[in-house]
């Protein structure tokens, strides 16, 4: 999807929440429990700071956008990683 046009975020506009686009780069991080079993994706602006390992984080589940939820990952793991840069691997 597109995310920003000439370094400017863009968002997409809808009447369905879900929809929603969150307007520019994104990192995606996959949290772990205690027990190694994978609980969520999480999706964040790419300039945002990472999320750590028995760090609690705030988050908005999709379609819940008036609710934060409060989680406590036992491992982070990022799962966006470059392998090619313009042109080159």
């Amino acid at each position: 999807q597109l995310v920003e046009v000439n370094g400017s975020p863009c968002l997409k506009l809808t009447e369905d929440e879900e929809k929603m686009t969150i307007p520019g780069t994104k990192a995606i991080y996959r949290l772990y429990d205690a027990a190694g079993h994978p609980f969520m994706d999480l999706m964040a602006l790419e300039e945002e700071p990472s999320p750590s390992a028995g760090q609690e984080l705030g988050i908005h589940v999709l379609g819940q956008l008036g609710e934060t939820t409060k989680v406590i990952p036992a491992t982070v793991e990022p799962l966006h990683r470059t392998y090619f840069r313009d042109g080159q691997v």
